[in-house]
């Protein structure tokens, strides 16, 4: 019989998590306190062109691999279309290439008229550019509902709008969570909760130190189908949803943005993203934004995924980007708490233990 485990997060980190834990037999119960998740107000791209060191590249490559597998028996939102990338200098780009090629990531290295070919409502295009022909997006405001319910399908229970506020412990073990209606019982605890992570992992004296790294996401209102790609361009990342609307963090380089504040108000944010998005497409000269999104995205101190036990019985997992990781992770995390890490597995796994930080 399967091990009776909490999971405090239902984003796509936790929500993944709970449907590979059901599926291996273990009772699940996923606790979500209510407030807006990370994942919900994603970018939503899946890739593993951004990346920040050679073993960073190989797990998002290998993420990429697992949604294709979980996608199997998820109903989730994933649109493969590639993304065309110029949002750095032409040395950039040929170096990027080279590297990329280097790990047998599917790379092209296009000219302006290919570029034309691919994405004709360009007002400008780039004298070149990279494709990522294996790159997509996936609808991230119902991404983690579609994995929680193929999790209760397996047998996993959700309960809502209930915040936890420690994690119980009993001579060194974590025997559950804690609640402001008592005490709720598990073999194992996967803290899983986004930004909140640090504070209940401190309740333990474990440190999982996060940065702040605050976001605008807006959509504009429906538009006519224009973009067939994810275009990362020196004005901004876009994306055009199958609603039509077109998805635009606020922030130029969003994958790269270390700001820890937000100095504007969302309106003036949306009101420049909009101009630029105008300028870099025709077609778009009635685009408006039609919502603003805030996102406090979990971001590891060193920027890389943390995931690993921090005591007996408690499990941590907290990373930016989860859309792109959310499947491997919880793939990952599954297979570890049986004792099943193979010696690829242990490996790819090895770089992001929490106690990187106790030894920092």
């Amino acid at each position: 019989m399967g091990q009776s485990v909490i999971i405090v997060g239902a984003g796509i980190i936790g929500a993944a998590t709970a449907l590979q834990l059901a599926t291996a037999g273990h009772r699940v119960t996923v606790v979500s306190g209510g407030a807006p998740d990370a994942t919900s107000a994603a970018f939503g791209w899946i890739n593993a062109s951004f990346y920040l060191d050679d073993d960073h590249h190989h797990l998002r490559a290998a993420g990429i691999q697992a949604w294709h597998r979980v996608l199997k028996g998820v109903a989730a939102p994933v649109k493969w279309q590639g993304c065309l990338c110029w949002d750095m200098s032409e040395a950039a780009m040929e170096e990027t290439y080279t590297r990329l090629r280097g790990f047998d990531y599917p790379v092209e290295l296009l000219t302006g008229l290919e570029i034309n070919a691919r994405e004709p409502a360009l007002k400008t295009a780039p004298q070149q550019a990279l494709l990522f022909p294996s790159e997509g997006a996936a609808s991230s405001a119902v991404l983690a509902r579609a994995f929680l319910t193929a999790a209760q399908d397996a047998g996993a229970r959700l309960i809502s709008n209930v915040a936890v506020t420690a994690i119980e412990m009993r001579n060194g073990r974590g025997v559950g969570v804690v609640t402001a209606q008592g005490l709720m019982p598990a073999d194992q605890v996967i803290i899983a909760a986004g930004t909140g992570t640090s504070a209940l992992a401190r309740g333990i004296d474990c440190t999982i130190p996060l940065v702040s790294r605050p976001a605008y996401i807006l959509r504009t209102n429906r538009q006519e189908r224009l973009l067939h790609h994810i275009l990362a361009t020196p004005y901004g990342e876009i994306r055009q949803e199958p609603s039509g609307q077109i998805l635009m963090p606020v922030s130029v380089g969003h994958q790269g943005d270390d700001a820890e504040t937000l100095t504007q108000t969302p309106q003036d944010a949306a009101d420049a993203a909009i101009k630029r998005l105008r300028g870099i497409c025709h077609g778009l000269h009635d685009a408006q934004w039609s919502q603003v999104i805030r996102a406090e995205r979990p971001v590891p101190q060193d920027g890389l995924p943390v995931v690993g036990a921090v005591a007996e019985g408690v499990y941590v997992a907290v990373l930016h980007s989860g859309i792109t990781l959310g499947p491997i992770i919880a793939e990952l995390i599954a297979k570890d708490m049986a004792g099943r890490l193979d010696n690829a597995d242990a490996a790819m796994l090895a770089p992001y233990r929490p106690q990187r930080f106790a030894m920092a």
